[in-house]
């Protein structure tokens, strides 16, 4: 199995982003002619570059997953990334807050464009309060986690490990966090240059919700992937290897539950590419087109690095993704209230991710010296 994934080519894991991205082109072109292309390639480079984070928590889910799930991660999953949520979301969305039926906002999406952004943007808070507070809850799990023995920020991860034993502090937070929003939000917010009046319900419910959300996601997957026993050893290794040797146990059963979890983090992930594609195209099928390739590569780029052993072979790969993402969450939070640049938000998403692995193939370094 080694053997066959070290002869495997890098380029060779993006056939399915290579193959989706021609088809792509080639109906963008007879769809919108040139233009179709310039805006689809542009979104899949804004989608990329807002995901890569992305990659790298997925890889930290897959590698513990079953080989039979990973494959079900990249059919059933890209139909979910490329048709649910870069399509059929954001017409949810429309649905959701307007009287008009999915009918409707589909007819709506398609005919009238330029309407059908003015509609996603009136409902931009809502979509960042779900999706902020969902993300901020998983870089919580990870910051308040009493098992983690590896530090990389150790003045605040060392402690927050060592704080996670009093209580459950990540639900302290984020519940103290949507109770600060929902009393200090004004009721009017600026949307396209439009002073709109909101009511505060609409920001602290769609929060609520994602935490509940979360916690039964954890909640199912606690249930499926516990295989009645307590493991004192955090190894990745270990974990993978037992996976792969007993597939019929219940813990690769519990793979349908860490795949619920894993298009949820997508779909968080993808809330900021959907709504800034809009700055891009205000074409559903060229937005879907575009992010949708993009979307590809992240999950053939997710698969590299499982199969090379990226996350386990850079030790604060981890770390520097989970940052990412809390800073992504607080980015989305401001983000209820005002706009924020999109060369910021993928600052936050590269730039934690980048320092981390440069820190890991220093430290790797310094091991072999030692070795030496």
């Amino acid at each position: 199995m080694t053997e066959l994934i070290k002869q495997k080519s890098t380029l060779s894991y993006f056939n399915t982003f290579f193959l989706f991205f021609g088809v792509s082109l080639i109906i963008e072109f007879f769809y919108m002619g040139v233009l179709g292309i310039v805006q689809g390639t542009t979104l899949t480079i804004l989608e990329l570059a807002l995901s890569f984070d992305n990659a790298v928590v997925n890889a930290l889910i897959l590698v513990n997953m079953s080989p039979v799930w990973r494959r079900r991660f990249l059919t059933w999953g890209m139909l979910i990334a490329v048709f649910g949520v870069r399509l059929i979301l954001p017409i949810l969305i429309v649905f959701a807050t307007t009287d008009l039926s999915f009918v409707e906002s589909f007819t709506l999406a398609i005919n009238n464009p330029s309407e059908y952004e003015k509609i996603i943007s009136a409902s931009h808070h809502i979509v960042m309060a779900f999706g902020g507070i969902f993300l901020l809850m998983i870089f919580l799990s990870f910051l308040f986690n009493e098992k983690k023995d590896v530090h990389w920020i150790a003045i605040i991860e060392k402690y927050a490990s060592r704080w996670s034993s009093i209580g459950d502090l990540k639900i302290l937070i984020a519940i103290l966090t949507v109770a600060l929003i929902g009393f200090y939000a004004p009721s009017e917010i600026l949307i396209a240059d439009v002073v709109k009046k909101i009511d505060k319900g609409d920001i602290i419910l769609p929060m609520v919700y994602g935490i509940l959300l979360f916690l039964c996601i954890e909640f199912l997957r606690g249930i499926l992937e516990d295989d009645g026993s307590k493991h004192e050893s955090n190894s990745m290794e270990i974990e993978r290897e037992k996976i792969e040797n007993v597939v019929n146990t219940k813990l690769a059963k519990g793979g349908f539950a860490s795949f619920v979890y894993l298009e949820l983090i997508d779909m968080s992930f993808s809330f900021d590419g959907v709504l800034g594609a809009f700055a891009v195209s205000q074409n559903i099928v060229i937005i879907m087109l575009g992010l949708g390739a993009g979307a590809f590569a992240v999950r053939n780029l997710t698969i590299l690095m499982v199969d090379r052993g990226t996350v386990s072979e850079y030790k604060y790969l981890e770390h520097g993704a989970m940052w990412s993402v809390g800073f992504l969450a607080i980015s989305m939070i401001i983000q209820i209230f005002m706009h924020l640049p999109h060369g910021l938000i993928i600052a936050f998403a590269i730039i934690p991710i980048a320092i981390a692995f440069y820190h890991s193939v220093r430290e790797n370094k310094l091991d072999n010296l030692t070795v030496n």
